[in-house]
Formats: C-alpha cells, structure tokens, sequence
C-alpha cells in the first residue's frame, strides 16, 4: 500500500543520513563496531530524551540526528541501532505535529527492522540471562497511586552481546560466486530500546494512519514477521515479540486479537513489566476507547503511568495521564480527578517540563469544567512559563494549552481572547491532524488508483463524517478542526466514488454534504456555534427528536442560557408590542433601552455558546438539514419535480427525481453550457453593472434561440410534452447556473407548431440552496404579524418622487405594513427579531464583494455594526420569515465571468435561513425600476394564501401584460422608434430568484367539514 510518504522517498533519506561503509571507516580510523566500551545505540543517542522529555523537540531532533551520523554502518548497509535513531526523529517531528514527516521516520525504522528482523536470535545465549526481582521498586514513588496488576518490577541486563556479520561459510561463497563478505564480530547492543523503538514506531504509525492501517503493506509484513516468533526459543523475550504483534494487530484493525497477544504480552516470564508494557498498556486503553468501555480504558491507561515509571519513559506517562483526564472528563467531568492533584506532588514532576506543562493544561481544563476560572488561569499561566523558549510552545502541546486557553477565555466572558487563542490551536491543528491526514492519504491513495472505488468509498464516511456524539465526547478539538477544514478534494472523491459505483441517490446526499461543508467554512468554528444555536432557540417544530434531547441537555448543564433564552424571548414579545417607528415621544427611549438589553443578552448567550462549543457536548447540525434522498422524495408531492445540478471540478452532474422516479446524468459539455449561458445574458444587456440597455437590446430575441439551446443542453431529449406532467419544478443550483433564469428557458409550446414559449408559462419555479431545503422545514406559514418596508433608494439616483412611487406599489401587499425610512432605535440585527416580513427598497450593495457574511440585508443602518448578515445570524434566532431584495447584486449583470461561481447567492442564502427565513426574494440582476418592485408586490400580495412559486409565477404573468413605463425603469435608455407595448421581456421580470423551502400556506380541509 503507497501512502504519500512513498518507498523512495524513505530510501533516499537512509542514502542522506550514511556515511561511509565499514571497510572506509576502518581505514579512517573511526572507532568500529565491536570496539571495547561502545554499546549501541551511542551514549549520544540517550543525551536526547533529556530534551525530548524538556519540551525541546527542535533540540532534540539535533540530538538524535547527530548520533544517527555515527550509526553503524555494515556491507548491507544500517544497522538494528538505526531503527532506534529513526523512530526517535520521528518523535521528534511527531510532537511537532509534522505527522508526514515523521511518518517518513517510522516507516524508515520498521523498513530496516524487517531487513533485520532476526536479530534477536542473533544474540548470545550466554548474555541472555534471566530477570530477578528488584530490591526497591520504583513505583512505589507515585503520588497518584498504586498498581492493581501485580506485576513485579524485574531487573534486566543493561546490555547484550549479539553477533553481526556472516558466518565463514558465508564470506567463502561470496569470495568464490561473488557477493559481500563481511567478518563476524561480537558487540554490546541495548536490546530493550532496539525492541521499544520498534513497538513505539508501530504505535504511532497507528495513531497517524487510524483506518488506513488496515490496509497497510507494510503493518501486515510486520505481523508476519512477529507471526514467526523471531526470538531466542523458550525466552523471556517472546514478551517483546508478543507486545510488537498486539500492536501491529491493533494498526490492522484486528481489535479482539490485538487485545489477547497485548495482554499475553504485558509481562515477561508471566510475571515481570518489561520495557513494551507501558506502551502496550498505553493501546489496551485506546482500543477499550473504540469499544466505549471508559471505565476499562481508564484503568489501562492509569496502570501505564506506573508501568512507565521503571523505565524512565515519561512519555509514556504524558500521553497516559492525558487520555486518562480525557475517560475522566467524559465520565465525571464535574469531579476533580484524583490522579491529577496527585501528580502535581510528584518530586520528578519538576525535572520534565513536557509532562508538567502537559499536567497544569489539564488541570486548568479540568476548572474552566468546573466553573473556576481563576483556578484555571493559574495552571494555563503555569504551564506558558514552563513552555518559554521551548519548541513544545508550537507544538502538539503548545496547541492543546491554546485550545485550553481558549476555553478559559470564553468561560470568562472574554471572546476576542478566546477566539484568538483557538484560532492558534486550530491552525496548528489543521497540519497536526490525525484525520487531517488521513484524509489526505485516503485522496492520494485514490487518485493513484492503490485503492478500489469501494475501499476509498468506506474510508471517506468515516474520515468525512457528520460529527457524532462520541466524537464531541472523546476529542471537540479534533472534531472542530475536521469541521473547519474544507476537505475540498477529498470531498469531490468521495463523491465520484458515488457515481462510479452507480450509487446516485448516495451521490446526491454526498453532494448536500459538500454543499454544507461550504457553507459551515465561512462560520466560525466550522458551524458548531450554528449548531448549538439552533439546538438552544430554533422552534421545536423543527428540531427532531435527538436535537430535543440535546436541547434538554444544554439546559440541564448550562441552565444560564435558558435563563437568558427566556429573557430574550420576552425582550422581543414587548418590542412587538410597539410601533417601529413610532409618533408617541415616551416609545423611543422604550425602545432603545429593551434593544439595549437585547444586545447585552445577544453577547452574553454568543460568548457562552462560543464556551459550549469547545466542551464535550454533543450537538446536531439542524442547519442546513441534511436528509436522506429517500426522505427527502417521501416528502414530495405527486407533481413535484426536482432538478438537482451539482459542479465538480471536471463535470457538472443533473439529478432529477420525483416522489417515484429519479434519472441521473453528466453534462456532456461543461463549456457549451456556460458559453449558452453567457451569450444569454449578453444578449439580454447584461455586460457591465447598472449599464443602460437601449430599446434595439430590448427588441434583439436571439436570446430566445440561444434559451432553448441551453434548456436542452441541460436536458437532453426534452420532451414537448413533459412539463404538462408536474407543478412544479424545484431547481438546486450549483457553480455559475445560480445566474442561470429558468423561468426564461424557452420550451416547446407543446402545440405541435414548433413555437417556444418561456418555461415560466409552463410552470411554478423555485429555488433551494440545498437538497435537504428543497422541502419545508415547517408545516405551516404563520400569519405576519409585523411587515416592514425599507424605503430607501432602489437605483442611486431615484428622486423623491421614485421612491414614493415604489413604496404605494408594495404597500397595499402587506396587512398593516410599517415603513422604515429613517434611523433605527438599535442595529438592524437585533431590530429585525421582530421582524415577519421585510420588503427592502434600496441598492443592496457588498454580497458579491468581500466577504460572504458582510454585507447588509436591512440596509437602512448599512455600514454600522450590527446591520451586516454575520450579525443578523446571532442569537436570538430569529429573522423575517420573507424577505424581499430587488436591489440584490450579483455578477450576473456584469456578464458571467469565469471566475464567477454563484457563492454570493449560495452563503447569502444559507445565511439568510440560518436566521429562520424560509422565503427569500432577491433580483439576480440589478433592473432598479418598476417592473422588478411590481413583481416583488405580487408575489408579497399572494405568498400568504398559495405556495410561493405559484405566487410568482402568477405575478410575471401580470406584469408581462402590463406597458412599460420609462420614467420608474432607470436602466432603459429610448433611442428611437418606440418600446415594446408591454413588459414581456424577460430583463424586467426574470430577474427575480425565489429561494424557497415549499411551505404550502393553503388551509387542509378537514374531512366531513363543508
């Protein structure tokens, strides 16, 4: 199996570290194997783990690559000390978070040791001497407490001799047929390191390659190696061989036989802890993780802190009390763990600055749990002076006292710290990633073509899954990181694995989780905070029955945010109660003192939910819903019909599907579809914002021709009579077709004359972000209470006169509406909570420039904090129901260029939902007159008593009968001759993108009810 650290790769860096063979060295002088007073590995090796244990990787790598330059060298090339040189570099790198890199050192090491794989049996019987008790066992010195194995402290030999080179009969064959001859010799060799070198490289290699291990060339050939009991027969030994075996079983995914040969290895001679005990111990507890057995995992992992102790492996100590505060803080997360106030008294603590830096960070996570943040903040300074100057401050360690920190500034209420401070660990976290790369491996893996479609298919959902609520309880800083990382390519495979193996209706799903990955990158933290906002606020109509228990939890262990959820809720119950902009004097300081409060608890309930969301709590992604394709046809109607595109980076794919069938297929041109559409949209005028189109633009109709070419482009053996079957039609966009109108697609007139007419005559049209939102979230549409319309200026230069004329248009579509056309009483984000429907009349400037959450959907306060969409998305969820934009932008009327791909509609959109809204009306190009506010009015007058594709479908057919009028339409230039008699040309009403999720408003008749 090839990873991205490939064979070549580590030959070239055991080429890089060699220096020159024996027979030279001798020549030179150098000191040679076998000389009296060398053991192997060097003493220059052991000056190493010092500063390992110290924090300083950087230091320490130095350390090992200096000894690995005086590695011994034979005619086959390294030796068994090597293998400890090279998974000591990839220590090194590994607690920096080069996980690469230190891969490339392991698999170095386990390379060499199969090369060399007897070399146990090389060993002098007369060295092999047993294990006797010893006097004073070292563990006795634990602070945190005792054993319960009953294994007993042996003592073992300091070192071995072992013979290297070939026998006499070998060097005669190789003078007389050619080949290396290379004299025996005897040499001192530190057996147990050579053996806890190669248990520790398999065990990272675990850790690095998590699923990929199963299918890892190399993992199998150690097992059947170790298979072979390489080791001197009837020896103690077999311990060793027994613990490497147990753990490259657990890299294979063999758990049930990777627990039996670990426990068969624990002790050597049945009865003494040897140097591959802690580490072994250190897998019995991951696996016991894997099963969900914390209280097994959390005895394993604590009996490997003391197994670790004899042996000076503080590592091993390190890592154990980090997984054992973990099982704790699942477990029992508002109890202090006794082992982690008793270490803090052991008298070595001090001498290992990585293990105690590694301590105060969990005792400091321990109290932000407990609600001591004081406590916490002493640790967390603690463990930062213990970290000055040291290479562990960027490293694994560095970035877990960062997340840390970040829970503890959040818990304090600080956010900007807190976001600081994760920011740091997360990025760190992106390259240190166990998932991380996995899921780059896994990409390499298939785009190489090692694995098969199916292989790559299982490890991408599990790799690229929603998170789970184990994954929440085990490791938030992993899963949060997963979440924010784009995945892009990888996502794109998982989802051509999908097609390859004909597997569409999985396809489409795949292609909403792509979908949803986009748009939770632009939120902080990955959408988490999204996540638990609606969890806490959405109603409950729309949360399922899991998402109601998490909510029943969030309140038990936080019961301040139902407090504040409380007060929110009446903050805005009041400010219902008043005028938006009201005449009564006394109203206005009313107003601005309750949006005042309501802001206060905004920023309270965002800090603390920023706080949530770096603890083990379990929260599911209500939003954007994600549904089983299956689900999401059962909710269907009869005459409903779904057309799904989804843009890879090489093909744009069609699903379409109704309740009972579903019809998969490609484009077979990418580029004829996107230079139809921009010839389209050329021929309607639209080559440079806000340009003026002339009535010869308005009188060309090639647009119609290049229309039809396009609709059967897309659907290829369209039929004259399909559309007359459905109702409806429900486009998901993707890529540049978010510009594309398909109500203006010409189509057969279905009367056998070969005449074209727009689709929208055939049928109601909307448009979903998502699969998942293409049915309702909601059964019902409630009544508005509250309507608003924003008078302000549709096109820059509208008199007083246009804007009067816009609002009489849209006034009488709304019951009761209330304008707004001077300064609010607070932010539009807090101001709009009362909202149910809003109509704002004015340029909507910023969606397709900058960011994707900065522009302003009120626009009224536009430029002001608070009115941007990023605001409008906080706590309380709640926004406008409807909202109308005719003064949206987007590229398309500045013709579609090629770097143009629809991501101003798409986050807009979502973000817009995420508030709550189901309905959004908003003007892919900017026409800034009449025709646009009229058909804005008609589909407001009727969205409230049909659903609200017929709405707009019925509202352009009005307006196409009705004459254009040049004094409202700023962007229609008459040069001569005269303009068309009414408004039929689709640059007046197509212009309008229904973004709906299909809420039928119309009452259902009870049966026997006239």
């Amino acid at each position: 199996m090839r990873f991205p650290h490939p064979t070549r790769l580590v030959l070239a860096s055991l080429v890089l570290l060699s220096v020159c063979p024996t027979a030279r060295a001798q020549d030179e002088g150098v000191p040679q194997f076998g000389q009296r007073g060398r053991v192997i590995p060097s003493e220059t090796y052991y000056l190493g783990f010092e500063q390992l244990h110290n924090g300083d990787y950087v230091g320490a790598m130095q350390t090992f690559r200096n000894a690995a330059g005086g590695a011994i060298r034979n005619p086959q090339g390294r030796w068994i000390d090597s293998i400890c040189y090279f998974t000591m570099m990839g220590e090194c790198l590994y607690q920096q978070g080069s996980n690469e890199a230190a891969m490339e050192q392991y698999t170095a090491a386990l390379m060499l040791y199969t090369q060399e794989s007897n070399w146990m049996l090389r060993l002098d019987r007369a060295t092999l001497a047993g294990i006797t008790p010893l006097s004073q066992d070292p563990r006795e010195a634990a602070t945190w407490g005792r054993s319960t194995r009953n294994a007993v402290m042996g003592k073992y030999p300091d070192r071995y001799s072992i013979l290297m080179g070939n026998t006499g009969a070998q060097n005669e064959m190789a003078l007389r047929f050619g080949g290396v001859v290379d004299q025996q010799r005897i040499a001192a060799v530190k057996a147990d390191e050579v053996a806890r070198c190669v248990g520790l490289a398999i065990y990272r290699r675990n850790q690095i390659l998590g699923p990929l291990g199963q299918q890892d060339a190399l993992n199998n050939q150690l097992i059947a190696i170790f298979q072979r009991r390489p080791f001197p027969p009837n020896h103690w030994m077999g311990a060793w061989v027994e613990a490497q075996l147990g753990l490259a079983l657990a890299g294979a995914r063999k758990s049930e036989q990777a627990i039996t040969t670990l426990q068969k290895g624990l002790l050597a001679g049945g009865t003494y802890d040897h140097q591959l005990t802690p580490l072994a111990l250190l897998q019995l507890g991951h696996l016991a993780m894997e099963q969900q057995n914390l209280e097994a995992a959390g005895t394993y992992f604590l009996e490997a802190t003391y197994a670790a102790i004899p042996f000076g492996q503080v590592d091993v100590i390190e890592e154990a009390f980090r997984e054992l505060v973990r099982v704790q803080l699942v477990a029992a997360p508002n109890q202090v763990s006794p082992q982690l106030a008793a270490i803090s008294q052991w008298r070595e603590l001090r001498r290992h600055d990585a293990l105690r830096v590694s301590v105060l960070t969990s005792i400091a996570e321990y109290n932000v749990y407990l609600g001591d943040a004081a406590k916490a903040s002493v640790a967390l300074d603690e463990a930062r002076r213990g970290m000055l100057r040291r290479s562990m401050a960027t490293g694994r360690i560095g970035a877990r006292h960062a997340y840390v920190a970040a829970m503890a500034a959040y818990n304090r209420g600080n956010l900007l710290a807190g976001s600081a401070a994760l920011s740091d660990a997360v990025k760190f976290n992106r390259v240190a990633s166990h998932r991380s790369y996995q899921v780059g491996a896994t990409s390499v893996l298939f785009s190489s073509n090692t694995i098969s479609e199916r292989d790559a298919q299982g490890l991408f959902n599990h790799l690229l899954r929603e998170p789970t609520n184990a994954d929440w309880a085990l490791d938030p800083f992993e899963t949060i990181t997963a979440l924010s990382a784009p995945s892009a390519v990888a996502m794109e495979q998982w989802f051509n694995t999908a097609i390859t193996r004909q597997e569409p209706e999985l396809a489409l799903e795949i292609a909403d989780r792509i979908r949803r990955k986009r748009f939770f990158a632009e939120l902080p933290l990955g959408g988490r905070t999204l996540a638990l906002r609606w969890i806490l606020d959405a109603p409950e109509s729309a949360l399922g029955t899991k998402a109601l228990l998490e909510r029943q939890e969030l309140f038990g262990k936080f019961p301040d945010l139902k407090i504040l959820q409380e007060r929110a809720h009446e903050i805005r119950e009041a400010l219902r109660q008043m005028p938006l902009q009201s005449e009564i004097k006394e109203d206005l300081p009313k107003q601005r003192k309750l949006l005042a409060e309501l802001g206060q608890v905004s920023d309270v309930v965002e800090t603390r939910l920023s706080d949530v969301a770096l603890r083990r709590v379990a929260s599911e992604f209500v939003f954007p819903p994600l549904k089983a394709t299956k689900e999401i046809r059962q909710q269907l109607e009869d005459r409903q019909l779904v057309l799904n595109f989804f843009t890879t980076s090489r093909q744009v794919h069609v699903f379409m599907f109704t309740k009972k069938d579903y019809v998969h297929w490609v484009l077979d041109d990418v580029r004829k579809t996107q230079k139809l559409l921009g010839d389209m949209m050329k021929g309607m005028g639209h080559t440079k914002r806000d340009a003026s189109i002339t009535e010869k633009g308005i009188a060309d109709e090639s647009w119609k021709e290049t229309s039809h070419d396009l609709l059967l482009n897309l659907i290829p053996e369209l039929k004259p009579e399909f559309w007359s079957s459905y109702d409806e039609l429900i486009v998901i966009p993707d890529g540049k077709l978010w510009y594309l109108p398909m109500e203006m697609l010409h189509t057969d007139d279905g009367t056998g004359s070969g005449d074209t007419v727009p689709l929208t005559e055939k049928i109601a049209i909307r448009y979903a972000p998502t699969a998942g939102l293409a049915v309702p979230q909601f059964k019902t549409r409630p009544r508005p209470q509250t309507s608003v319309v924003v008078a302000g200026r549709l096109f820059l230069s509208d008199k007083s006169e246009v804007i009067e004329r816009h609002y009489d248009a849209v006034k009488d579509a709304f019951d009761a509406p209330q304008m707004l056309n001077r300064a609010t009483p607070g932010p539009t984000n807090l101001f709009s909570k009362v909202w149910d429907e809003v109509m704002v009349l004015d340029d909507v400037e910023g969606a397709n420039k900058g960011p994707a959450f900065a522009w302003s959907p009120g626009q009224i306060d536009r430029g002001k904090p608070g009115s941007e969409l990023a605001s409008w998305m906080r706590f309380p969820l709640s926004g406008p129901r409807i909202i109308y934009l005719p003064g949206f932008h987007t590229t398309a009327e500045e013709g579609i260029r090629p770097s143009a791909g629809g991501e101003e509609i798409f986050l807009s959109a979502l973000g817009l939902m995420s508030t709550g809204t189901q309905t959004i009306a908003l003007s892919r190009w900017h026409s800034g007159g009449a025709a646009s506010v009229d058909v804005m009015a008609g589909l407001a007058a009727r969205v409230h008593q049909m659903p609200a594709s017929v709405a707009l479908r019925q509202s352009i057919e009005d307006l196409r009968r009705e004459p254009i009028d040049l004094t409202f339409e700023p962007r229609l230039q008459k040069v001569e001759g005269s303009l068309p008699a009414t408004a039929d040309h689709p640059f007046l009403w197509a212009d309008t993108l229904l973004i709906d999720t299909g809420i039928d408003p119309t009452p259902v008749q009870a049966v026997g009810v006239p």
